[in-house]
């Protein structure tokens, strides 16, 4: 392992950069070449460097386009120390080794972030010379070490202290993939800009680019022999990487599934009133939303099915109490696989944490990102490509139609509204039945994942009975994902006690369900919006 003797040293951010150069210098002996600001820095600090343009006996250019962009500068990162050409050419034209390269770069996406950032600001925010200097360096990462951020600066430091100034080829084959992959963030996210700036209005893109980096393994995948591991965009910072766990087990590859499931219901509910959602298998099994207390929503929400809650994810969305804790740990028969929250009282937390495999995910004020997190795109694997959409975040009622001679007073609107969205986050073909109580509404029948739309209706009805929801059944209101090809759907709902209906409309045979409907005394709203979960 050869001695770093001389690095260039460039950087946009200058986190750190002053404790990092002191120590190459003063205890090192390495030579330090750099530029504009950094050189500034440097100078202002007493620390001894060469300035670019004294090196290359060539100016800056063009208000600092043109820095590094030379054959002294570039030569001397690219040369091989092993091929004896390329050491005669080093020679005579008299360019000497860079054995360090430390340079991150101008912070693009940060830039275009901003509101209102003009095309001519964002062109400028384009780095030039500080990718050519990282992937030369990475090319030659054999004879080079680049340090594309200051997050290495003190493992550097550490490793020349054990090498005696000099850098192993694995870590500098490791940084040389980290510039790499940095490059390629980097350019995508210029591409998606420019692709953005100039249309606008085009939703499907001709190209998506992605990078995604893993945040950890899981233990295995849906099933036992399956290996799985959880990836971030690293395009945006909202999503589920950006969650905080305070306690339990690894999070599991099905785990991840049903967090995202929980959390866009969650989303989709608000943060108004005190909401619960408890779900398997990716849909809901119990809802409810509550005007005066979370360990009501709670409670409500477990009695709609408390079997399948049992090993299920429960999430809410106000700071989780003492008394929901209590509930969830002390309550006879339940198991709570992953617990959601924006916060945790302290006092919950403590209870919670008694129960020593509970995943417990705490994720902050993600519900007020709503719009933020739903710019991205959905994007689902298929054998050899993907299938993309946007997501379904747009409000589920399109028009409100009461189609039928019932109407339909302003809490039963509200009721239906409740049943609709619980539907909508049950897999197709869904149906729910709900109910209201004093201060809230609750599901109290769910059927998800039927192959056809009466059986679905026959399934919710089963699971409301069989929970004891019988009674209940009487004057509910169900919703249910698309329309009714054929009147038994409804039949069957209004034979269980539904007195209102819900789904989108669009069917054929709309006047025949329509009509059935009033002949049932059955109030029936079309709400134009269908909304299947796949």
């Amino acid at each position: 392992m050869k001695k770093i003797e001389r690095a260039i040293v460039s950087v946009f951010d200058k986190t750190n950069v002053l404790n990092f150069v002191k120590t190459l210098v003063n205890e090192f002996g390495v030579e330090i070449l750099s530029t504009g600001g950094t050189g500034k820095l440097l100078e202002q600090n007493g620390i001894k460097y060469v300035k670019i343009s004294e090196y290359t006996q060539s100016p800056e250019m063009f208000n600092g386009r043109v820095k590094t962009l030379h054959p002294k500068i570039e030569g001397g990162i690219l040369y091989r120390r092993n091929v004896q050409k390329d050491i005669e050419d080093a020679e005579r034209f008299h360019i000497r080794s860079i054995d360090m390269v430390v340079c991150n770069l101008y912070q693009f996406k940060e830039a275009i972030e901003k509101p209102n950032v003009t095309l001519e600001e964002a062109l400028e925010m384009i780095d030039i010379g500080g990718p050519t200097m990282i992937r030369s360096a990475a090319k030659n990462y054999p004879d080079v070490i680049v340090i594309p951020s200051s997050e290495y600066y003190d493992e550097i430091i550490s490793e020349m202290r054990k090498n005696r100034g000099a850098i192993t080829e694995k870590t500098r084959a490791m940084l040389a993939q980290e510039v790499f992959a940095i490059m390629a963030d980097y350019n995508l996210s210029i591409a998606n800009y420019l692709q953005q700036y100039y249309n606008p209005d085009v939703k499907m893109r001709d190209r998506i680019y992605k990078i995604y980096e893993k945040v950890q393994d899981c233990r295995y995948g849906e099933n036992w022999d399956q290996n799985a591991a959880y990836y971030r965009d690293i395009s945006t910072k909202q999503g589920l990487h950006s969650f905080k766990q305070l306690g339990g087990k690894q999070i599991s590859f099905n785990n991840y599934l049903d967090i995202d499931a929980c959390m866009q219901m969650l989303l989709d509910m608000g943060t108004e009133h005190h909401v619960t959602a408890i779900l398997k298998h990716t849909s809901p099994n119990g809802m409810a939303i509550d005007t005066k207390t979370q360990l009501k929503s709670v409670q409500m929400a477990f009695s709609c099915d408390p079997l399948s809650a049992f090993g299920g994810i429960w999430g809410v969305n106000h700071e989780l109490t003492r008394e929901v804790a209590d509930f969830i740990v002390n309550k006879e028969k339940i198991f709570v696989e992953v617990l959601l929250a924006p916060t945790f009282d302290k006092e919950a937390l403590e209870i919670l944490r008694q129960k020593e495999n509970l995943r417990i995910l705490e994720f902050g004020d993600f519900l007020e990102k709503r719009d933020e997190i739903y710019k991205q795109l959905e994007i689902r694997s298929t054998l050899g490509g993907v299938v993309v959409q946007e997501y379904d975040y747009k409000p589920v009622i399109k028009e409100w139609n009461v189609v039928s001679k019932n109407s339909v007073s302003e809490s039963e609107k509200e009721a239906l509204i409740f049943a609709y969205k619980v539907s909508k986050w049950a897999k197709s073909n869904s149906a729910c039945f709900a109910q209201m109580y004093d201060s809230g509404f609750y599901s109290i029948g769910i059927g998800a994942g039927q192959q056809s739309r009466v059986h679905v209706v026959k399934l919710a009805v089963q699971k409301a009975i069989e929970f004891g929801h019988k009674e209940e059944l009487k004057n509910s209101f169900m919703g249910t994902d698309s329309f009714f090809p054929f009147p038994d759907g409804l039949e069957v709902a209004v034979d269980a006690g539904a007195k209102a209906i819900i789904n989108p409309g669009g069917s054929i045979r709309d006047n025949m369900i329509i009509k059935r409907a009033d002949e049932l005394d059955c109030a029936l709203v079309f709400c134009g919006k269908r909304v299947f979960r796949h």
